[in-house]
């Protein structure tokens, strides 16, 4: 039987320099019935990874990865997009000072302009059913998450991945940064 996209979950975190396991996020959630080996099943969300040298961390500002899944009715999670994130920096800010005047509302705001279609800019906006929905996640290369969704075995189309509940998680480093940065 064909698992069903129950929901599309949107990961934040905090890259750090020298961290191994900066930007890496919560291990997959293996069918009930199945174990899970990382190695034989590409595509699924990775373990740790270092990030190249120079990739996060300045000390001057900040760096945020964005990973994307999509949450299947058996409960697994099919990772459909990890090469995604911004930075901030400049005005002589501290990270900390950087943090303490970002919001959540900002953040989730930041995660969806990066998950935007990378076709879209200037000379070729968005139509106006994505562009209706930009500020909630729902702008997005539908399309495209739903070949990658097929590649493993997934089928459904962009309509259906509209129409399932979004949500952005925070990592734990960012949530306990945020939590120092407003103290």
């Amino acid at each position: 039987m064909n698992p069903a996209v129950v929901g599309i979950r949107m990961w934040c975190e905090l890259d750090a320099a020298g961290s191994p396991t900066a930007g890496s996020p919560p291990e997959p959630v293996p069918a009930p019935t199945q174990t899970w080996d990382p190695a034989a099943t590409p595509g699924l969300a990775p373990g740790p990874a270092q990030y190249p040298a120079g990739r996060g961390g300045a000390a001057s500002g900040l760096s945020f990865s964005v990973h994307e899944f999509a949450e299947l009715s058996d409960g697994r999670e099919i990772l459909l997009l990890d090469d995604r994130g911004w930075g901030m920096s400049g005005g002589g800010r501290t990270p900390e000072e950087h943090l303490s005047q970002l919001t959540i509302e900002e953040i989730e705001r930041g995660v969806y302009n990066v998950l935007l279609p990378d076709w879209a800019d200037a000379d070729h906006p968005l139509p106006p059913d994505l562009a209706a929905v930009e500020g909630s996640g729902g702008a997005q290369d539908w399309d495209m998450l739903v070949e990658r969704l097929r590649a493993f075995g997934v089928t459904t189309t962009p309509a259906e991945l509209r129409s399932v509940p979004r949500r952005v998680d925070l990592g734990d480093r960012l949530r306990e940064r945020l939590a120092a940065a407003a103290d």
